[in-house]
């Protein structure tokens, strides 16, 4: 018997209608997250989880350790067309679904992301070596196939 985990997102009303505006079909999405969580981990029975995905104002979005919510921003300040609004919006909801797998799924510690606010906005090694981003990186790259793809 096949068992795997199911991803469905709870999204509110300005992620709706970022998804209306950019065309992005949050079924297609929900499947291209379970493919890749599921090839990620393998699972011995069936898991469910719901995530809260919320918009926030600004350009940085968030996960919050140990929370099933993920805040993603409405805003992108280097964007200057809508296909690159779209990516950005897109990339950030990944980036931030992958440490939600990090952290549900993969039971990494939140002491294990091992940098600061300052790091983040310095933008230091610490903070973009850190394996974790390193994994949230990589599957930012992805978006652009799912982009192909839908």
């Amino acid at each position: 018997m096949c068992y795997m985990i199911t991803i469905k997102l709870n999204c509110d009303k300005t992620i709706r209608e970022k998804f209306k505006k950019y065309n992005i079909s949050k079924h297609k999405l929900e499947n291209f997250l379970n493919y890749h969580t599921n090839n990620l981990k393998n699972t011995r029975k069936w898991w469910h989880y719901d995530i809260d995905v919320k918009g926030i104002k600004g350009v940085d979005s968030q996960y919050f350790w140990d929370h099933d919510e993920i805040e993603i921003a409405l805003n992108c300040s280097d964007c200057k067309t809508l296909k690159q609004r779209r990516i950005f919006f897109l990339s950030s909801l990944v980036h931030e679904y992958r440490h939600w797998v990090q952290c549900r799924i993969e039971n990494v510690s939140g002491k294990n992301l091992n940098y600061s606010e300052q790091d983040v906005n310095d933008r230091t090694d610490n903070y973009t070596q850190n394996i974790y981003e390193l994994q949230c990186v990589d599957w930012e790259n992805l978006v652009e196939k799912f982009d192909n793809f839908i």
